[in-house]
């Protein structure tokens, strides 16, 4: 297959692809509803929630227009308008093909990321010749309810499955809710692991802070934590100056700072 059929097949692959993953999201968008209603279990006074998703395409050549349909693609997918800019920029062995999005408090950005290595044949033609690792990443921050957080984190994942990539993708939400929580800590936090269908593994109480850590069967990737399987992390806190309880949740843990 020349190289131009190959490009032309792998733009057809995704178009393909995005149509099943329309199909695919709106089956198991109906089937998650009860779920995703459920799942406000502090009232959606979400602060903030991040979205974050790295993968490995592959090793090959894809010029800057295959690299923008592909962005296209994803925005389509994620269900993002067309009013959204598309960049390029490079540096020393990288190039860069970016969308960036914002509407409301909504911010998305998707990347196409080349990394250039030199080969390692021996031959003096073959060893100038660069090839390219391709990488897709999906970062999403809003502010936006929970239900849409986790709506972003699930078609985030699912795109990467549809398309064959072994992708990680990362959520965090931090929300706030007037008064001290803590005093029902393990109500609150039950309710919330019992929507995202994750099992406690251990709970620690500490300066102020309660954290969970528990566990998903539907999550590929975990963590380790005294020995057992976590992919959860649910930490509380509460500022008793302004009378509110913190609450963050990472699936599959918190990576800012509590």
């Amino acid at each position: 297959m020349t190289r131009k059929a190959k490009i032309s097949f792998l733009i057809l692959v995704w178009s393909i692809v995005a149509i099943q993953i329309f199909i695919n999201y709106q089956q198991s968008s109906k089937n998650e509803e009860k779920a995703v209603t459920a799942f406000s279990v502090v009232e959606n006074n979400v602060i903030e929630e991040m979205i974050a998703g790295y993968g490995y395409f592959g090793k090959m050549e894809l010029s800057d227009e295959t690299k923008k349909q592909m962005l296209r693609n994803l925005a389509d997918k994620l269900g993002i308008e067309h009013s959204y800019e598309i960049q390029s920029s490079a540096g020393k062995d990288y190039a860069k093909q970016e969308l960036a999005y914002r509407k409301g408090t909504t911010d998305i950005v998707l990347q196409i990321v080349s990394m250039e290595g030199t080969s390692e044949k021996k031959d003096v033609e073959e060893a100038s010749r660069k090839e390219a690792e391709q990488y897709i990443l999906m970062n999403i921050h809003t502010k936006d309810s929970v239900e849409q957080g986790k709506a972003y984190y699930d078609m985030v994942k699912r795109i990467y499955e549809e398309i064959g990539v072994r992708g990680t993708v990362n959520l965090e939400i931090m929300m706030e809710e007037k008064g001290n929580l803590l005093t029902a800590s393990e109500k609150e936090t039950d309710a919330i692991l019992e929507v995202l269908q994750a099992d406690k593994v251990d709970e620690i109480h500490e300066n102020g802070i309660y954290a969970v850590y528990a566990y998903r069967k539907e999550e590929d990737s975990y963590l380790m934590h005294e020995g057992e399987k976590t992919n959860v992390q649910l930490v509380m806190s509460y500022d008793e100056g302004h009378d509110k309880t913190y609450v963050k949740v990472g699936i599959p843990m918190v990576n800012s700072s509590y």
